[in-house]
């Protein structure tokens, strides 16, 4: 019994420290939550696995139409839970563009965006910064965003997070106009019809010339 007892504590202990150390490796960032692949930081082994944590609300901002090629600036704002700290994971679609940081709280990884350490929360919400480079070619682009709010005691007891998604539609293309031929390219441009060598009216004027003063020297010949 006494054994048995053991054993339990010590599964207790390494669960607890299992739980633990998950939270503190994510507290660098994390990717693959953001809901893109089907996984959000509501999974157990993050931020979601307390039902009776408070669920704050995780909001994307920014335009939601943008040029081919055209920068657009967006924010992850979250607001609510814990409010203590906070941490986030956004993805965008396939060949919907590129994600860039704009600051020192997070980092690019795998094409995504993380923070870099939990992120304190001021005047009641956790703001993360980002730019979108919009592809160069029409289609409709969706971001996905997953925060988390915790109350920033290195474990996910009390924590909770929610995730969202945001649409753009890209419009027009950056490629150039096809009908405009390049140097070097199977269309050039027509040819000159005032060019010395062609064949444009002004072009028979020696001829002309040369005729009458041949006519003119026949005439003479014939009157002498």
């Amino acid at each position: 019994m006494h054994s048995q007892r053991f054993s339990l504590g010590v599964a207790g202990v390494l669960a607890a420290s299992l739980f633990s150390l998950t939270a503190h490796a994510n507290s660098a960032g994390i990717t693959g939550r953001s809901g893109k692949q089907g996984m959000t930081c509501m999974d157990s082994t993050c931020h979601g696995g307390n039902p009776s944590a408070a669920i704050p609300v995780v909001q994307l901002t920014g335009p939601t139409s943008l040029a081919a090629g055209e920068t657009g600036t967006y924010s992850l704002v979250i607001t609510g839970g814990p409010a203590v700290k906070a941490g986030m994971n956004v993805a965008v679609s396939n060949n919907g563009g590129t994600l860039n940081k704009l600051g020192t709280d997070l980092q690019v990884a795998a094409g995504e965006l993380t923070h870099t350490a939990p992120k304190p929360f001021a005047n009641g919400e956790a703001r993360f910064d980002f730019s979108l480079v919009a592809p160069s070619s029409s289609r409709t682009v969706t971001l996905y965003a997953s925060g988390n709010s915790v109350n920033g005691d290195a474990n996910n007891t009390l924590d909770h997070s929610a995730s969202t998604t945001l649409d753009i539609q890209v419009t027009g293309s950056s490629t150039p106009d096809a009908g405009t031929p390049d140097a070097g390219t199977d269309n050039p441009p027509p040819p000159d019809n005032n060019d010395k060598g062609g064949c444009a009216a002004a072009g028979g004027a020696p001829m002309a010339l040369l005729l009458a003063v041949v006519a003119e020297r026949l005439r003479r010949r014939r009157t002498a």
